[in-house]
């Protein structure tokens, strides 16, 4: 029975995949939906590089703070140059998207099926009732993403083409996941009653 609850989470997992590229991919059909079309480039506009000029460049053996500094027999140390600045990085997300649960609930999943998989290597039943847990947890998260995106669609529907979720994979990626879910509790209530 734990080895068949096993191949349905990977099943599972498989169905999740399958539901996640297919969310990609009708999020990234919505955003170029949206997108303004590019202006073609008519050979008209020139180009413009930006190019230093003599008198914007500073003078020899100086720099940004000041004159070159020399060594102890008068010769000029190397120029040192201030360190560039660090580009910052700003994470956004979509109106009704949220990084967190699209990262939390395939990094639940695969967690508690390795918890699963140890479970059945080793047969000790902690890594069975972690597994579960964790895959009570990873159904939260999976109804929380659910839930948002089916917020989106609808503020969506007023305002443009939202990113289409296909209602058949959402069924067969929760039936699978419920199915998961009722094998690995059967499993764990049997072997600890024998």
């Amino acid at each position: 029975m734990a080895i068949a609850a096993l191949v349905v989470w990977a099943l599972t997992a498989g169905a999740g995949v399958y539901l996640l590229t297919s969310v990609i991919a009708a999020e990234r059909a919505a955003a170029n939906s949206r997108a303004a079309p590019a202006a073609p480039d008519d050979g008209t506009t020139a180009a413009t590089t930006p190019v230093a000029s003599a008198a914007g460049m500073p003078a020899p053996g100086t720099g940004r703070a000041g004159p070159q500094q020399t060594g102890e027999a008068g010769t000029p140390l190397p120029f040192r140059r201030a360190p560039a600045p660090v580009p910052r990085a700003k994470v956004s997300a979509p109106p009704g998207g949220h990084p967190l649960l699209e990262f939390c609930h395939p990094a639940l999943g695969i967690t508690g099926l390795a918890c699963w998989f140890a479970f059945v290597a080793t047969h000790r039943q902690a890594f069975a009732w972690i597994a579960i847990a964790v895959l009570m947890v990873t159904i939260g998260a999976g109804l929380g993403w659910m839930a948002t995106h089916a917020r989106s669609a609808r503020r969506h529907a007023g305002g443009g083409p939202g990113p289409a979720v296909p209602a058949r994979r959402i069924v067969l990626h929760g039936l699978a996941a419920t199915t998961t879910c009722g094998l690995a509790v059967i499993t764990i209530l049997a072997a600890s009653h024998g």
